[in-house]
């Protein structure tokens, strides 16, 4: 999951969380001619076959963590997926011992709940669970957590104004519910406003910029978590993450600064780097392709 956030409050700092063309491009979610690429800190609201890479450094009261996240994504019918994904964690602090280690296993599916060609929107529902004792000795949690998450997003094509046409939004709205009283329970929201070069040449104005700048998408991301009870009521903590997201035929990949909002969240900037596999254009007759169709 591409969660980057505090789950603890607030001295508790491990992390949880062009051969392209869009006719031939799966892995994404596309409304009509828009493709929302996968962001780095929230799922984008598609369910094709992808194997999402993402590695994030934070620095918060003195306490550096580093997280790779891997999931995978296996559609099972066009409209539905199954999703698996971990965590490798390394948090390090002056005075105390480094830990290293996996976080619990999350499995879980994913249904897609509509696509407007027409109106570029889309939206996909998803519901996982992270299982207690999965994960390593030094990083996993001794309790499991549901989350139900919605994936939305809108695309800006059918503006008048030719320059609002490459624009569009993505967003996510999630709860981490653990079945233990002693954690608090979450809320998880973000969004990303996206500026797509591919969509300004394709399908706006050719505008004469080159490879590799033409498959690039310029986005600000902001994911945000808010505390809902047991301790710690309202808090919230979140970055702007500022960055750019390169589209290929079989990969992307992409790269954003991370600015914490408040002191709650951190001290510093952070960083995340990642990498998108589509499966789905990698093995489309294999482990890309829906079980039943």
């Amino acid at each position: 999951m591409r969660c980057i956030l505090n789950k603890g409050w607030p001295t508790a700092a491990i992390a949880i969380c062009c051969a392209f063309a869009f006719t031939n491009a799966h892995a994404h979610a596309i409304a009509g001619q828009r493709l929302f690429p996968s962001t780095l800190t929230f799922d984008d609201p598609g369910i094709g076959a992808e194997l999402p890479l993402v590695f994030s450094h934070t620095r918060a009261d003195g306490i550096t963590t580093n997280d790779f996240g891997i999931s995978v994504t296996k559609p099972v019918t066009p409209n539905f997926s199954l999703i698996a994904a971990t965590d490798y964690l390394g948090v390090s602090q002056p005075g105390a011992p480094a830990l290293h280690g996996w976080s619990n296993t999350v499995f879980g599916g994913v249904w897609q709940v509509y696509r407007n060609a027409d109106t570029e929107s889309i939206g996909s529902f998803s519901l996982s669970r992270a299982f207690a004792h999965t994960g390593s000795r030094a990083t996993h949690d001794d309790f499991s957590t549901w989350s139900p998450t919605f994936n939305f997003g809108q695309g800006f094509g059918r503006a008048s104004a030719n320059w609002l046409r490459p624009f569009a939004l993505s967003g996510s709205v999630g709860l981490d519910l653990p079945n233990t009283r002693t954690e608090p329970r979450m809320l998880n929201w973000g969004l990303s406003l996206q500026y797509s070069i591919p969509y300004l040449q394709d399908f706006v104005k050719y505008a004469g910029i080159k490879a590799p700048f033409d498959n690039m998408i310029p986005i600000v991301e902001l994911p945000m978590q808010t505390c809902l009870d047991r301790g710690c009521h309202g808090q919230t903590t979140g970055y702007v993450a500022p960055g750019v997201i390169w589209i290929g035929r079989y990969v992307q990949w992409g790269v954003e600064l991370l600015a914490p909002i408040n002191r709650r969240t951190g001290n510093s900037l952070g960083v995340m780097f990642g990498f998108d596999f589509y499966l789905d254009d990698l093995a489309p007759h294999g482990f890309g392709a829906p079980i039943f169709r």
